[in-house]
């Protein structure tokens, strides 16, 4: 799903996120960073004065962001090299809960400590948190060296501002995919001073050439290769827009023209964090065209920007009626989820579930996560469950080429693993699903990979195993490195989270076979178990 600031749809953009109040003024390199004070997941409070003499790196993420799960090994990565120079990593999740956070981190192998805390937190107001990921980098001094939105890709970029941080200084970011980003924005390519016709043409070229550069943003995101400086990107887009609406101004005359005028006053607004007077310019957008599906949708984002959950959901049903996806069927039932109308939710998602079965694996892995998390802001735990493990039969569906099939299976198990640690602390959980990211050390083509994830109270002791195998064929049970065939006995660590590699070793004489797996585990008296068939 894309994530731009223009194009996304309104269930991921808008309702991925919590609402976010409009953003004050951002933070400028080369200026002392703003106050921190932060309490971690476990507990530690922490705030600028905790890192004086050391770089530090704020990392903001969410785990429904796909590019902050395409950065996170390499943030990890950098973590763990630059451990002993005087470089301290801080994880800060604006958007979800600690239970969430704890999962993500636990099945990530994330070292470095983690905040949960909220898009209205004074964190999120001071640093001017709108995009995820966002990177920071501030200086032993407490001076803030980088800004980085969207993902840090290549790790070289991130190890370049750490180094120029370290000598308090700040790096720049040069690269071809900026450069052609800021060529697509070149507003010397539009010129708006000639008479009425060119300059209209040139406002119509220009709003093309903005959409044309948030595509771009949004192939850029999952690919390494094309790192980006967004807060840039999106000024020459925002420079560019205001020339262009100057232009309309003095010369739109059709409804065409004075519909675009009125989106591209919208986005300005929007963009500038006035999402009352976005809401406005929408409505115009609209009084011009009442199926201008572009203006709905981002009055929708306006509205649920401006804390108008109400308002929100008349705007997505008729979006839904208007234009019919599962998306949008999402945005509804969202937008009703919020507002606590459970029983039309639940006939959003059904419809969404329906439209997206005729898509893709992929398709129906997103409306059932996002059918998941609407049925968790109800509180319907037991919906909640059911469309988090159809998320991940989904995902299993979809061609291990495709990067949607990792986001997919690891959001839903770690969706499954915050069941667990939000619920009583008696209640001991596990969850299988298919390995993802490098391959478990020692396996081979023929070895089925699973991550295991118990949840449970820390320091309780539970014993896995694993039965329904054929004959001859070996389940093998990995921690730290160590492995134990069938069976073994774990204790849960003070995360609550425990990651385990489950690996399924056929015989020759049946490696085509697709048995049903079962692990149980058991706690004292307790008992809990889940299953998979064993995939091709």
């Amino acid at each position: 799903m894309a994530f731009s600031f223009r194009t996304a749809s309104v269930a991921a953009a808008i309702w991925s996120a919590a609402a976010i109040s409009a953003a004050s003024a951002a933070p400028t390199t080369g200026q002392p960073a703003p106050p921190l004070h932060l309490k971690t997941i476990d507990g530690e409070t922490v705030d600028l004065a905790s890192y004086r003499g050391k770089t530090l790196v704020i990392n903001v993420w969410g785990s429904w962001c796909p590019p902050c799960r395409l950065e996170t090994p390499d943030l990890i990565a950098e973590a763990a090299a630059t451990s002993g120079a005087k470089v301290a990593f801080l994880g800060v999740d604006t958007t979800e809960t600690a239970a969430v956070v704890r999962a993500y981190a636990a099945a990530k192998g994330m070292t470095y400590p983690q905040v949960a805390t909220t898009g209205e937190s004074p964190f999120a107001r001071d640093y001017a948190i709108t995009n995820y990921p966002t990177t920071i980098v501030i200086d032993p001094n407490g001076v803030l060296r980088a800004v980085h939105a969207d993902n840090i890709l290549p790790r070289a970029q991130l190890h370049a501002y750490i180094v120029a941080a370290q000598k308090g200084e700040t790096a720049p970011l040069v690269t071809a995919e900026q450069q052609k980003l800021d060529a697509m924005l070149d507003i010397a390519k539009f010129p708006f001073d000639g008479d009425a016709a060119s300059a209209l043409a040139n406002a119509r070229a220009a709003d093309h050439a903005i959409w044309s550069a948030d595509e771009e943003l949004d192939d850029a995101m999952i690919d390494p290769a094309r790192d980006h400086d967004l807060l840039r990107t999106r000024a020459e887009q925002d420079t560019l827009r205001n020339r262009a609406i100057a232009a309309l101004q003095a010369h739109a005359q059709t409804r065409k023209d004075r519909g675009l005028l009125a989106r591209m006053q919208g986005y300005a607004a929007e963009s500038a964090g006035r999402f009352n007077q976005a809401a406005t310019g929408f409505r115009m957008a609209l009084a011009i065209n009442p199926q201008d599906t572009e203006a709905l949708s981002a009055l929708a984002y306006a509205l649920s920007e401006s804390g108008d959950r109400a308002a929100v959901v008349p705007i997505a049903a008729r979006l839904a009626a208007l234009s019919p996806s599962y998306a949008n069927e999402v945005s509804l039932a969202r937008a009703q989820a919020a507002v606590g109308d459970h029983d039309a939710t639940v006939a959003a998602i059904d419809a969404a579930i329906a439209l997206a079965e005729k898509k893709s694996p992929a398709a129906l892995a997103w409306t059932h996560l996002y059918a998941g998390r609407a049925a968790v802001t109800l509180n319907d735990t037991v919906r909640a469950r059911q469309e988090f493990l159809a998320a991940q039969a989904a995902a299993e569906r979809i061609p291990r080429g495709n990067p949607r099939y990792a986001w997919y299976i690891e959001q839903s198990q770690e969706a499954l693993v915050a069941f667990g640690l939000a619920g009583a602390q008696s209640a001991t959980t596990v969850t299988m699903a298919p390995w993802t990211g490098p391959d478990l050390p020692g396996s081979i083509a023929s070895t089925h990979k699973y991550r295991v994830v118990l949840s449970g109270a820390p320091g309780e002791a539970v014993k896995l195993h694993a039965t329904g195998l054929p004959k001859h064929w070996v389940a093998s049970f990995c921690t730290n490195r160590v492995c134990a065939p069938f069976t073994v006995q774990s204790t849960i660590p003070p995360s609550g989270v425990l990651v385990i590699e489950f690996q399924v070793i056929p015989d020759d004489e049946h490696s085509n076979a697709h048995p049903m797996v079962r692990i149980d585990a058991t706690a004292g008296a307790k008992r809990s178990a889940t299953s998979a068939v064993i995939a091709s």
